[in-house]
């Protein structure tokens, strides 16, 4: 699926700027800023799982991490360790496949119709929703490469 292969391939620039990216400098916030390299990266993740599965109504079981230190709205309380880099990297690298699964299980036939603070347009079906994710890591994406050249200038 074209769209999930988009954000595959979003998911692993992100995960490639993460990972050779010193952890102090992920937990830095750039001066004028109030979120920084860990949080957008974790804001990510979270939200294309909670978008994915928890909005659309698909899997309302599933558990998810952090989803208090990154839902919209929030902002750092104080640095990441690199344990929870690598547990938002494995989840960041397995969204996807569990996107595959749900969708070849038919999860998705049926979706709540779901309306984004972002964009604000309702979402009404699972195509919607993951070109609302892509758009989504995509801004988010862009903020952290200018965060790295930011604050390695």
């Amino acid at each position: 699926m074209f769209i999930l292969d988009n954000i595959n391939t979003i998911n692993k620039k992100i995960v490639e700027i993460v990972s050779e990216t010193e952890l102090d400098v992920i937990n830095k916030i750039p001066e004028g800023f109030n979120n920084n390299i860990a949080w957008n990266f974790g804001h990510i993740v979270i939200s294309s799982y909670s978008l994915a599965f928890l909005a659309t109504g698909a899997d309302t079981s599933i558990q998810l991490p952090y989803v208090e230190q990154y839902k919209r709205g929030s902002s750092p309380q104080g640095p990441v360790s690199q344990e929870e880099i690598n547990e938002l990297i494995s989840l960041a690298d397995n969204f996807t496949a569990e996107v595959r699964a749900a969708l070849d299980a038919n999860k998705f036939s049926h979706i709540n119709t779901y309306t984004t603070q972002t964009f604000g347009v309702p979402i009404t079906n699972i195509n919607d929703m993951l070109t609302t994710i892509a758009m989504h890591n995509t801004l988010h994406w862009q903020i952290i490469k200018d965060y790295k050249r930011i604050l390695k200038s």
